[in-house]
Order: C-alpha cells, then sequence, then structure tokens
C-alpha cells in the first residue's frame, strides 16, 4: 500500500492553523496514521458514555466517547439539549465500534470524528447532515458502504480517503454541487460513483487510486461525464 502520511500533509498544512491541529508527525513507517492530529475540544458536560460542550442554549457537540460498546448510537438530546454536532477527532482511532447510528438532530460531523475505526463496518447519517469535516471516514478499510442524505451540502478533503467503501452514490441537490480534493483517494475497493447532474465541480485526484475498473454512472451531457472521459476512467450512462 502507498504511503498516505505526506500526501495528506500537503495537502491539508494550509489548513492547520484554523483547524486547531498539533504537530506533523509525518511518520514515513506507517501509513496508518493521518499527517497531524487534531486537538478534540473540551467537554463542559458528561455522562457514563459521552461528553458534550455547550454550543449554546439549545445546543451541544458531542467532543467524548466515554463508552465501551461496539454499536454506538448517538443520542438526539442531552440534559435538555440538542446534540446537533459531532466534534473533532471523537472517536479516532478506536478499534473497538463497530457500527455508529447518528440522530436525525446532527447536521454536523467535524474532522477526524470517525479516522482509523478500523473495525467500524456500520453507519446511519442523520438525514439532516449538512456538512462533514476532512477525514471524517479516513482509513475506515472495513466499512464498505455508507448512504448520504440529500441534505448533505459538502464534506471535506479525504473525507472517505482510505476507506473500504465499494460504491458511492452522491445525492442530487442543488446545494451539493462539487467533489473536493482526494475525497476518495486510495479507497481501493470503490468500483463505482453514481453522480447526478447537480454535481459541476469535482478535483482531479477525487477518485484517484481507486478500484481498477472504476467506473463513474451519470446523465449523458454532464459534467462528471465529461470527467469521466478526461480522467480515462469508465463511464456508464444514468437518467
Amino acid at each position: 500500500m502507498k504511503k498516505l502520511l505526506c500526501a495528506i500533509l500537503a495537502g491539508t498544512l494550509c489548513i492547520t492553523a484554523a483547524a486547531g491541529l498539533t504537530g506533523c508527525g509525518c511518520d514515513r513507517s506507517s501509513s496508518q496514521e493521518p499527517g497531524y492530529k487534531v486537538t478534540a475540544t473540551e467537554p463542559d458536560l458528561k455522562n457514563e458514555n459521552f461528553g458534550f460542550f455547550i454550543i449554546n442554549k439549545d445546543e451541544v457537540m458531542l467532543t467524548e466517547y466515554l463508552g465501551s460498546d461496539k454499536n454506538v448510537k448517538i443520542p438526539d438530546t442531552y440534559d435538555n439539549y440538542k446534540v446537533t454536532v459531532i466534534g473533532a477527532s471523537v472517536f479516532n482511532n478506536n478499534s473497538d465500534i463497530e457500527s455508529v447510528e447518528i440522530s436525525d438532530n446532527v447536521i454536523e460531523i467535524k474532522d477526524y470524528a470517525f479516522a482509523s475505526c478500523q473495525n467500524l463496518k456500520s453507519v446511519k447519517l442523520s438525514k439532516n447532515l449538512q456538512t462533514l469535516g476532512t477525514n471524517v471516514f479516513f482509513h475506515c478499510s472495513k466499512l464498505t458502504g455508507i448512504e448520504l442524505p440529500s441534505t448533505i451540502k459538502d464534506f471535506g478533503i479525504y473525507t472517505f480517503s482510505a476507506s473500504g467503501l465499494e460504491s458511492i452514490t452522491i445525492p442530487s441537490s442543488d446545494t451539493f454541487t462539487k467533489i473536493d480534493r482526494f475525497a476518495f483517494f486510495q479507497s481501493y475497493n470503490l468500483k463505482e460513483a453514481k453522480i447526478p447532474a447537480t454535481v459541476t465541480s469535482i478535483a482531479d485526484d477525487a477518485f484517484s487510486e481507486c478500484a481498477d475498473d472504476f467506473t463513474i454512472k451519470a446523465p449523458e451531457g454532464s459534467y462528471a461525464e465529461n470527467y469521466a472521459n478526461t480522467h480515462d476512467f469508465k463511464f456508464e450512462a444514468t437518467k
């Protein structure tokens, strides 16, 4: 497997200050870890399973997982607050969890939230999710499928990089128009991506080093068809 770290560092160095990241950690001996770490926000409230940061009088962000369950369910509320955000690095490197069910109150999942959860097989996203940060599912090698909701507006660089995804369907939405850099980079099992005509921008390296027979399925005449032809990917027309 080709090394991921230095590519990740190069692609994301410019945002490290804004994201509150610490350390380079560019260790050429391992391709398992990102090139830097995201510092999780300290919680204001805790129970036996979770820690929460108070966003405002109505909302909290999940910032810490204290439990040991293999099957994790993110709660709708805590102490009369809605849980609307999953914070940075909450489950990063957790090798125990196998499935996650995310409350429909959650609208954002921040950077590295589930990165390198190598036994994570199943994720049920919020029906109201709008934003996935960078590296959210980086190196989730057993995650073979995921359903993106129609509410999704954007996801960051490396969001699904080195994951086990076998296929992905991008929902048709006027608010989701761009697939960012390295989004599915080195997802070696990714054989197909269904992309609607509403997507009008795809980074050159978004699907780099996917399966050898990787196929883009999209409407004829769409941006995705032209992208497939330009990048020598297989193309299959859809309605």
